[in-house]
Formats: C-alpha cells, structure tokens, sequence
C-alpha cells in the first residue's frame, strides 16, 4: 500500500494555512486555505487543479506525492509543486498546461497584467499574485460587472519548460523573489530530516509508518496569529482542520523526550484560551475558540507524563504556570453537574468519545473515565505543589483525589466493569459495554485487585475488546458495536495509549506490548487515520491524523517494539 496517497495525505509544509488537496465530491486536487478551521464549510476551496495537454486538452495524469513534491504527469511531461515558504507556491511544468479554476463566488476576480496575474477569491478573503517566469498565461471567463464567473488562469510553454510563482496573502505580498524549484525542494528536505530528530526513534520494522507519521506532523503545523498564540498543530489539513483541547495532548507526547519546548507549546496554545472559569474551549484555530463544549481534563495525566520525559524542562516558573492551569480546569469540572460527589459529563462531545454507549441515558451523567482523569489532575496538582514548596495546599490536593477516588470504587463499579450513573435517576448507564469502562486502570495499584484483574482480563480477551488490531472501542459482544461506528467499535489511537499506559502502571507490561504492536503494525500499513476498522485495519474517516501519527511513534519505540 502506498502510505503516501496523495488522495489521502495533503501536500503542505511545516506553518502554512495552505494545502493542495483531493476533494472526493468535486474529484478534483485544489489548492486550499485552511484559515477558519473546519466551520469553513466549503473546506477553504481556492484555486481548483487541472492538467490538460495543449494539443487536446484531455490528460489523465499519475500523480506522486512526496514530502517535498506533487507531481502530475507521465514520462517527460509533468506539472509539478513544491513550497517555497508558508505563503508562496512554485510551479513547473513541461509539455502540459495548468488550469487554475477559481469556481464561482460573489465578488471574485482574475486579473492579467504584463507577466503577473491576479486572483481575488473575496470568500477566503484571500488573494493570489501569479508571477510567470517562463511560459505564458491566458484568462477566461465571463465578467458581470461584480463577480468573474467560469473564470480559469492557463499556464503553458507549448513544448518548452515553464515556471511560475504563487504568492497568496490576505492583506499585502510579500514580493519575495524565491530561490530555484531545485533548490527549494532540497530546503524542505532539510527541514523535514531537521524536525525527525525532535521524535521519538522509531523500530526499524515501522520505517514506513515512522515517514508518514513524521511528515503528518510537521506538515500539520499552522504559524501563530490570531487565536493561535504558538505555532501549533491542526488535527489534519484535510477537513478536521482545528487543534481540540485533548488531541493536543497526544500531540505533545511525540515531543516530550527530544523537544519538550514544542511538548510544552502544544498544550499552552490551548491554556492561553482557557476561560476565567477555568473552561477549556472545544476546539481553536485561528479567527476563533469554540466554547459550545469542551474535552475531558486528560491534562493532568498529559503534564504528568511530559514532566517524568525532561524533568528538568520543568522549572519553578513552569510547574507554577502549568498548576493555574490545571487548578482552574479541574475546579471547574468540579463546580459542574455531579453525582454523589462525582463530577458529570452533560454530553459525549464534552467526553471525547461523542456517541459512545454511555451517553445513552441522555441526561448528565456521571462516568468513569471522568473521574479518572480529575483524580490523576488532582494528584499532578499536589505534586506540581510539592515541586514549589506548597507543603499544605499539596496535602489538600491529593485528600480531594482520595476521596473521588472511594467515591469512584464505591458508586461506580458494578461487578464487571465501571459503568456511568444518570444523575437523574441513579441508575448506572447498562446499555452496551464501552472501552471507557475500563479507562479506571489508569490508576494502577490505587484499584482493588480483584477490579483490575477482571478489567484486565476483558482488555486481553478476544471475545470483549481484543481484535487482531488492537482495542476495540465498544466489546465486540455488544448489540452497539459497529466497525464503523466512531466511538461504537473502531480502534482510535489515544484510547490504544491511554490503555497502553494503564497496564504498564498495573505491572502487564506484556499486555501492554501486545496491543501497541497490534496498533503500530496496523498503523504501519494502513497509515494515520482519524480510527480505524477492527476486523480489516483499514483507515476511517480522515486519513491524514496527528493524534495516530503522534501515539505511532511513541508507542513504536518501546523496547519490545525492537524485534518487530
């Protein structure tokens, strides 16, 4: 399988809000503005690709995707991209003509003037500068006065090479003259080889997932500005095209050992929006924050693990900055609905996991997974404390973790596995049996052993959660299992590595092997999708994830991993 399909995997650089393309519904390659984030709803459409030979104009061209390359054409004719920097684009072709359509729209235009042209695309607000350094350009088109309708930019040279400079702005161009298309290209590699180092190293045997999860990632990144305070990494530059408050935490593992700078930047890009009341948004990108809902305070957990990677990163300044952070959150999770004590989840969305079976009461309910997390929050708290000196307030930090924590054994464990509780009514949430289940193991010896050892055991057992994959979301038994179901069955990578953790903290660390190389092997063929199918291990939904390509790579350098 080719891991680089270029209808599968974006053509953009490290920092750039541009991205060339395959759009399934209009079959066609464009070159697109990710400004705005996924409510983008026309998926930031900016100049649609076309490869025609000049002859006749039909061309039915092979297209190769490489880090620093896309290329359409055959033998000796060819167009070619490759990014000169965040913001510029450089074309070169051979025997075939480039038609950019700019696709209707009010108040779009394209203009020639001498050898540069023009495009305004007003609902991207976005602009293009066209400079033609060999070749010539033609436009067509029909003007109304307001708006250019059908309007195409024609680049060719008949049989001659020719060359072009796309320079896209919003406000001004930056008029840079770029180097050679040559040269170019080998400054992308330069950069790409650069980033690999700050990554986790990879076993050998994942050398075609070790390429793709690391282009995924520095292609992902967009530059600082507007919402975004740090130069930070989108989820895709396919359509889920946002930075959520807990895929950024996965993101940051990657980093945590070789660049704990970057780590550390992932998660603040996040906290620098964080509200008054503590309230993380849903999702950020670079005009806005979304607040409708918000994600599961995995942070505590996230810093943890970060902190025990470069343990000198974190100095007084930084454990003070990031125990505001978490202080804020997890007091706001706990001023919210609850149960007895325990705090409730209003919605899947604000979960994570968004139509997983334990939302089916529909009401708030009370869950595992959530107190989970706020008892591992408040115990990185009390330890960010101990760090700085703050004896007292340390104590009461880890007392409030312990008394979740009875509140958890006591409320929420049926017998067989930890299920959510109605707020309502008080009756545990019985239909379908989700992984989220068993997310308790995350706190090791502080669970009953009988507990673990019947969580453990259903983990390990092919019948409940197992598949030939890794761990399936929803048990297999389940009359709410799908393969495809989101949340309801497919294999998802940060469930794989918070599960992965929780057995090395209960002494499985085999288990634990086990199904990180069941994850990594799919993964090393199938690629970085957003999920994946537990019975065939294809990708689903959108192929080119950063959270995969991040839990790949960490989870493809344990030891055991070596021998693969």
């Amino acid at each position: 399988m080719n891991l680089f399909d270029p209808q599968s995997i974006p053509f953009s650089m490290n920092g750039s809000f541009l991205a060339i393309s395959w759009l399934r519904e209009d079959q066609a390659y464009w070159i697109r503005s990710l400004r705005g984030g996924d409510e983008n709803t026309d998926l930031g459409r900016l100049l649609r690709i076309k490869i025609q030979n000049p002859k006749d104009g039909f061309f039915e061209p092979d297209i190769q995707l490489t880090t620093d390359c896309l290329t359409f054409g055959r033998g000796e004719h060819y167009v070619r991209f490759v990014f000169a920097n965040r913001n510029c684009i450089l074309v070169e072709g051979q025997g075939l003509k480039l038609v950019l359509e700019l696709g209707t729209g009010k108040y779009n235009y394209m203009q020639i003037e001498g050898p540069t042209a023009h495009i305004c695309q007003a609902r991207q607000d976005m602009q293009c500068n066209i400079t033609i350094s060999t070749g010539t350009a033609s436009v067509e088109g029909e003007w109304d006065g307001l708006t250019a309708t059908g309007a195409k930019l024609g680049l060719e040279n008949h049989e001659k090479p020719w060359a072009a400079q796309l320079d896209f702005y919003r406000i001004r161009p930056a008029n840079e003259v770029m180097s050679t298309f040559a040269e170019t290209q080998k400054q992308r590699q330069s950069e790409l080889a650069k980033f690999r180092k700050t990554l986790p190293k990879v076993a050998v045997g994942f050398a075609n997932g070790n390429a793709l999860a690391s282009y995924i990632l520095w292609m992902n990144y967009v530059e600082r500005g507007g919402a975004l305070t740090r130069d930070a990494i989108y989820m895709s530059k396919n359509w889920m095209t946002n930075i959520w408050s807990w895929d950024h935490c996965f993101v940051a593992l990657a980093f945590a050992e070789h660049d704990p700078q970057a780590a550390f930047e992932q998660m603040e890009v996040i906290f620098n929006a964080q509200d008054d009341s503590g309230r993380l948004p849903d999702f950020i990108n670079d005009r806005f924050a979304y607040w409708a809902f918000t994600k599961p305070p995995v942070h505590g957990w996230t810093f943890g693990c970060l902190r025990k990677a470069a343990p000198a990163f974190y100095t007084t300044d930084r454990a003070a900055k990031v125990l505001k952070w978490l202080s804020s959150q997890v007091s706001n999770w706990l001023d919210g609905p609850n149960y007895e004590g325990l705090p409730a989840i209003r919605h899947g969305n604000d979960g994570g996991w968004d139509n997983a079976t334990q939302f089916l009461s529909g009401a708030a309910v009370a869950t595992p997974d959530l107190a989970t997390f706020v008892i591992l929050q408040l115990e990185e708290i009390a330890t960010l404390h101990g760090l700085i000196g703050q004896e007292t307030e340390a104590t009461i930090a880890w007392q409030r973790a312990e008394l979740i924590l009875r509140r958890l054994n006591e409320l929420l464990w049926d017998g067989a596995r930890f299920r959510a509780r109605n707020t309502k009514t008080g009756a545990f949430v019985r239909e379908g049996d989700s992984l989220l289940g068993t997310i308790p193991l995350l706190l090791g010896d502080r669970l009953p052993h009988a507990t673990r050892d019947v969580l453990i055991a259903a983990l390990a057992d092919p019948q409940i959660f197992l598949s030939s994959h890794g761990l399936v979301t929803e048990a297999l038994g389940s009359p709410y299992h799908t393969y495809n179901g989101y949340w309801r069955g497919p294999i998802w990578a940060p469930t794989t590595m918070l599960m992965v953790d929780a057995l090395d903290h209960c002494g499985r660390s085999d288990l634990a092997d086990e199904i990180a190389q069941r994850f990594c092997a799919m993964a090393n063929q199938s690629g970085m999708a957003e999920n994946f199918d537990p019975f065939s291990g294809k990708g689903l939904h959108d192929p080119a994830f950063a959270w995969t390509s991040a839990v790949f790579l960490v989870l493809a350098q344990r030891p055991a991993m070596q021998n693969t």
